[in-house]
């Protein structure tokens, strides 16, 4: 599959860049390519440290926020999203007694540092405070938000405004008077640049990434191109460097620019040398006067200079299973020894022009730069000072008392309590508020046995937009039961359909499967199968040349000519009609008669064409089921009819529809593996095989496996033709009790769309979310995982009957059959990876759009299809589009497990994965007790039960009782008795609130 690595990408075991390379590789990101878009935690390499540490460091170290804006904490703090009650506890578990001490005479430090966190003080310096001193009211009125009490206690008895005026004017003068009078304030040094594009850029202002970036983007997009390109580079099975030194060693790489005139003798050498990739960066570095002690952190910035382009080659190299185009040679080395090879030519263009001394010489001059920061004037200090006396209630007459030892104290304690500290404790009361919001209502919720057996079982996946499903699935029809489970369902498979070009992996991103299953037509004999094959094959063949050919001059002015006014039809139905474009397809779909295929589950000697086994045994199936049933607690009360509904998400001209897809099953679909489980689970040879160890199905128990599509609530049954006679009845009870609950969910989750009226009764708002899908027009045609917040493992009892708003993942886990430990072992080894890396990654797209998302998706364009790229050239985009996380909560995680607490402890420590995000806080870990519903959190000195905040609100009715006419996040109520309505649950309404 793959070719051999030519001499420039081979490397000596022991080379000592080799460590230095996979160490800096966990900088970069760990997104796949954008057709397999799986979510992971954006600074897994600070996985090793405190959240709050991490974050502030990765911050520094990438360039990038680490929280929201504090202007943004300020509006929660208006709208009460963030409690002044949450803040204050949060300052005396972390002062502890030292809160009591006075700070310089001002107030004690959790006073001090309740009103700096509250209310802020507003950066200023240079030009803006000149500006704000001269030009506002700044000097002359007191901030807005100012407490009464402190108001009070500087204007004495003089409440009026010209009173407020001298008093404050008089306050100013006393504060820069007191700095006047203190030691000069302390100069931080940092060291001087790494690179030496960075001190051109500061001193002659001559960004040499700027030349070679727009070549090195070509080169990189053309080598790695999956089959969007029309010519192929030339010599790939070279490897990066290999190919590129054949391409670039001639003249015509001096086209890149005047910058490049050196470029062709640069490579010339390096071919003729005979390096491999790892020997081209050792004499680059040579060249460039960077000693073996600076690698790292020399070729730390070349990395992150384009980690975009720089991760998607790492994840290339280390899983090529995930990219259509396997022959290619693919490593980070190969990329850097590019790299460097253009940034050599670009600096000694750069040295030419400006008469600077050579490379080397350079490179020695720059060790010895120490920056130094400009001294704050005493205008800059005193400002922060001002706004401390106004918020403490201080007036002139004790700031003119201070001394210079009081400046420099108070001075030093607003270093610790700074703006990035101060959006940290906003950042943590925010997310206390909401979580313990989750926590009331966990701890106030009353459970009830279910008194019969369920007509029908429906298992999901646990992916928290199935959460609203489910419910509305069981108000519909309360005699079903719906579980969860890991949406790959632990088939992990390499899966190619029918008409699919290629297999993709269907599981967890961290296995790689060993099992490959097709899909065949089914009741065909070979010959005709492989013909049906042809067949299609030679249509995807043609279909690819007529859309290749559309874009090329003449082919596409012929076609365009002859057939363009073909595509104008459906154009208008999908801009300006997209719901009925996509009832249209519909309706195409189901007039058509489609070939009946099945899944090639069963072992064949056949080679596969990837993994190393074609379809399962009986054994493999066997403990599949297993140890999906026993996981989700229903082995020996199986009901008549089980549901497997595995997710995908189908939209039009969405570049990251794969990242609305299913996260355990590495961002495929779950269908199939729905369908694969169903039919191993119906097999008699599995049954048989489980009966004899104990575990029995029923013979009149039928799995039937479907998929639902999250975009446009679409359900679709596999193998429908094999369910049995005697199930018919019941399967149409199950399909039309679905079919309403299409129809409950796309009104509930319509309410956050500006686009969708408040009042759209259930069968508007389906018709809004299928348009949605089917408009080419549409940047939003879902919101994915936007509200995720929580995950809950446990019995569905526990939160059957609560409105949960889409934010939890529910995951069903029964305690009482786990003794040992060993199902939640496995649940929460496969389910933590998958929701920390969704809760994470929307974090940090949220919290930082353009730096750890990828911005707007606007002037987006898919580049080699592998991510996208801002317009036509740019470094390639990783994280997440605003639009799919604008309405998002930047919030950890809050994992709540049913059951015993030393259970749980045990399980966390025996999985180092777990236990690092959960010791360094990268997500919540509470345990709720199954016999007094009693919740425990885990906190830095083990586990502290929770009080109750707030008392659990009821609701009588259905959900849409409660969510309909709102726009934003709701908190958790309890749904009470269902007074009216088919099977007792009433019609969801469709009049527009009042």
């Amino acid at each position: 599959m793959r070719h051999e690595p030519s001499a420039s990408e081979l490397s000596v075991p022991d080379h000592p860049l080799l460590g230095v390379l996979d160490e800096l590789a966990h900088l970069l990101p760990a997104q796949g390519p954008i057709s397999i878009f799986i979510h992971h935690n954006t600074l897994h390499a600070f996985e090793h440290l405190p959240f709050e540490e991490a974050v502030e460091h990765a911050a520094a170290t990438l360039g990038r926020e680490p929280f929201l804006a504090e202007s943004r904490y300020r509006d929660k703090l208006a709208s009460g999203r963030i409690l002044a009650a949450d803040v204050e506890a949060l300052l005396g578990e972390q002062l502890g007694a030292s809160g009591a001490a006075e700070v310089a005479g001002v107030a004690s430090r959790f006073d001090l540092w309740r009103a700096l966190v509250l209310h802020g003080i507003p950066a200023a310096a240079g030009q803006e405070l000149s500006w704000i001193l001269d030009e506002t009211d700044a000097l002359s009125r007191f901030r807005t938000d100012v407490p009464a009490g402190a108001r009070a206690a500087t204007l004495g008895e003089l409440d009026d405004r010209a009173g407020e005026a001298r008093a404050l004017h008089r306050l100013w003068t006393a504060c820069v008077e007191s700095v006047r009078r203190g030691p000069e304030p302390r100069v931080d040094r940092r060291p001087g640049p790494v690179r030496h594009r960075d001190w051109l850029l500061a001193a002659h202002g001559v960004d040499t990434d700027a030349w070679f970036h727009p070549p090195l983007i070509r080169f990189l997009a053309g080598y790695l191109d999956q089959g969007l390109a029309h010519w192929s580079m030339p010599e790939r099975h070279l490897g990066i460097h290999g190919s590129f030194l054949e391409v670039y060693r001639t003249p015509l790489a001096a086209q890149c620019g005047r910058w490049a005139r050196a470029l062709p003798t640069i490579v010339a050498e390096d071919h003729a040398a005979g390096r491999s990739a790892l020997d081209s960066i050792t004499n680059s570095l040579a060249a460039l006067g960077v000693t073996a002690d600076e690698w790292a952190a020399y070729l730390r910035d070349e990395l992150l200079a384009l980690r975009g382009w720089a991760g998607i080659v790492r994840q290339i190299e280390e899983r090529p299973d995930r990219v259509p185009a396997r022959d290619l040679t693919v490593t980070l080395r190969g990329y850097l020894a590019v790299r460097l090879l253009f940034e050599r030519a670009a600096l000694d263009e750069a040295a030419r022009r400006l008469s600077c001394d050579p490379l080397p010489t350079l490179r020695a001059h720059l060790r010895d730069r120490v920056g130094e920061a400009t001294p704050p004037t005493a205008i800059e200090r005193a400002w922060p000072l001002f706004h401390v006396a106004q918020l403490c209630g201080l007036d002139a007459s004790i700031v003119e008392q201070w001394t210079g030892e009081t400046v420099v104290e108070l001075e030093a304690e607003l270093r610790v309590i700074d703006a990035v500290r101060r959006r940290r404790i906003l950042h943590q009361a925010f997310e206390r508020a909401v979580r313990y919001r989750m926590y009331d209502a966990l701890s106030g919720h009353q459970t009830t046995a279910r008194s019969h057996p369920p007509a029908f079982q429906a298992v999901f996946c646990i992916d928290e937009r199935e959460e609203s499903f489910r419910r509305h699935l069981e108000e519909i029809e309360p005699d079903c039961e719906t579980l969860s489970t890991a949406g790959f369902f632990n088939v992990a498979m390499y899966h190619q359909g029918v008409t699919d070009a290629h297999p993709r992996p269907l599981c967890p991103v961290a296995i790689r499967p060993d099992h490959y299953v097709g899909e065949i037509d089914a009741d065909v004999d070979r010959l005709t199968a492989r013909s049906r094959q042809l067949q299609r094959r030679a249509a995807g063949f043609l279909g690819y040349n007529v859309h290749l050919g559309s874009r090329l001059a003449v082919r596409g002015a012929v076609l365009m000519t002859a057939f363009g006014w073909l595509s104008l039809i459906p154009l208008v139905l999908r801009v300006v009609f997209p719901w009925l474009s996509s009832r249209w397809s519909r309706v195409q779909e189901t007039s058509t008669t489609p070939v009946r295929t099945r899944l090639q589950l069963d072992r064949e000697d056949a080679e596969p064409p990837i993994g190393r086994y074609s379809g399962f045994t009986v054994r493999e199936m066997a403990d599949i089921v297993r140890r999906v049933l026993e996981d989700i607690g229903v082995t020996g009360r199986l009901a008549p009819l089980v549901l497997v509904v595995g997710h995908g998400s189908i939209s039009l001209n969405n570049p990251h529809e794969s990242a609305h897809d299913c996260g355990a099953c590495g961002g495929g679909r779950g269908g199939p593996n729905a369908r694969a489980f169903a039919q191993m689970a119906n097999d008699p040879r599995v049954r048989e095989l489980l009966a004899a160890e104990g575990l029995a199905i029923g013979a009149s128990t039928c799995f039937v496996g479907a998929q639902r599509n999250t975009c446009d609530n679409t359900v679709t049954f596999f193998d429908e033709d094999l369910i049995p006679a005697s199930r018919y009845e019941l399967f149409g009870r199950a399909r039309a009790a679905i079919e309403q609950a299409r129809r409950g969910e796309a009104h509930e989750r319509c309410r956050r769309f500006d686009a969708a009226p408040l009042w759209y009764p259930p069968r508007a708002a389906l018709r809004h979310v299928e348009g949605r899908a089917a408009d080419l027009a549409q940047p939003r045609p879902e919101y994915g995982h936007a509200t995720n917040a929580f995950c809950i493992v446990g019995r569905r009892a526990r939160t059957r009957g609560l409105f949960l708003d889409r934010r939890a993942f529910l995951v069903s886990y029964d305690p009482t059959r786990d003794d040992d430990g060993t199902h939640l072992a496995r649940i929460l080894a496969a389910v933590v990876p998958v929701v920390a890396g969704i809760s994470l990654e929307y974090y940090f797209s949220y919290v930082d759009p353009t730096g750890y998302g990828c911005g707007t998706k606007l002037p987006h364009n898919v580049t080699s299809l592998l991510g996208v790229m801002d317009g036509a050239q740019s470094d390639l985009r990783t994280g997440l589009p605003w639009q799919m996380v604008e309405i998002h909560e930047p919030t950890r995680l809050a994992l709540v497990v049913e059951g015993p607490r030393e259970r749980l402890s045990r399980v966390v420590q025996g999985n180092q994965t777990i236990e690092r995000l959960v010791r360094n806080r990268w997500m919540w870990l509470a345990h709720l007790d199954s016999g007094s519903g009693e919740l425990w959190e885990l906190r830095a000195d083990g586990f502290v039960r929770y009080v109750p905040q707030h008392p659990l609100g009821v609701v009588a009715g259905h959900s849409a009782t409660w969510y309909q006419g709102k726009r934003g996040f709701l908190p958790p109520v309890a749904l009470g008795p269902i007074r009216s309505g088919r099977r007792g649950a009433p019609a969801l309404s469709s009049s527009p609130p009042a």
